[in-house]
């Protein structure tokens, strides 16, 4: 569930519109139109290819369908209990940097029981789709996170740099992340060529990060953590 932007944001879609759900409200009903329509004008799926992103969640069980109060020819998805949780633990994960970084501003929620406030931030984000959707407008991680595995390749190289770590290879990674060598392969041909990494031929690792992609993903994450602040602010003080 966290193989490509499109995947990660579809799942927050889907949560965030079961939260959000208002009977009176169309706008606020997951059906596969709304789903595919805010997915496709961001550009970050074809319709086809949400039409399988859907298709593939049914099948795994982390979305299921109803028909709609009022009208049964409408479809409308929610998220079942182990996508809500996935959903949780990723939010969380975010948050406990802002734990560390703001204690006493709401961020301990994580460490409590009240599923409210999961749901009072991911409706706060709806409404602010410009910050809950920042993760776009970085070219050096869309450039991953457009990918297949993409961004998880390059969170592996990241941390086998931070580590010092030799043991990455092109087949650790691929065993490691279910895809082929090749598809890891043309991935960082194409970062090598935007400037962001070097491709090595040493046993050093098989990616070198190159400076601009380490300014980049310090941005990204600097700007993601501070809209996420600013999202969760406006759910706390909501009821």
């Amino acid at each position: 569930m966290m193989a490509d932007a499109g995947i990660i944001i579809l799942r927050g879609f889907i949560v965030g519109f079961h939260f959000a759900f208002d009977p009176e409200d169309r706008a606020t009903w997951a059906t596969p139109g709304n789903v595919r329509r805010m997915l496709v004008e961001r550009g970050l799926a074809s319709p086809r290819r949400v039409d399988d992103l859907l298709a593939r969640f049914r099948q795994t069980g982390y979305v299921e369908s109803a028909p709609a109060p009022d009208d049964r020819r409408i479809t409308i998805l929610a998220p079942t209990a182990q996508v809500i949780a996935h959903d949780r633990h990723h939010l969380a994960a975010y948050h406990r940097f802002l734990l560390d970084l703001f204690p006493g501003r709401g961020y301990e929620w994580i460490h409590g029981e009240d599923a409210s406030i999961h749901r009072r931030i991911r409706i706060s984000g709806l409404r602010n789709l410009p910050r809950a959707l920042s993760v776009l407008k970085h070219d050096a991680i869309r450039l991953f996170l457009g990918r297949d595995a993409g961004y998880l390749a390059l969170l592996l190289v990241i941390q086998a740099e931070l580590s010092g770590s030799r043991d990455l290879t092109w087949s650790s990674m691929s065993n490691d992340l279910g895809v082929a060598r090749s598809h890891l392969r043309t991935l960082f041909f194409e970062a090598e060529r935007a400037g962001y990494v070097r491709l090595r031929s040493s046993g050093d690792g098989p990616v070198e990060i190159l400076p601009p992609l380490w300014a980049a993903y310090d941005q990204f994450l600097a700007e993601i953590e501070a809209d996420q602040d600013a999202i969760s602010q406006a759910a706390f003080v909501t009821s």
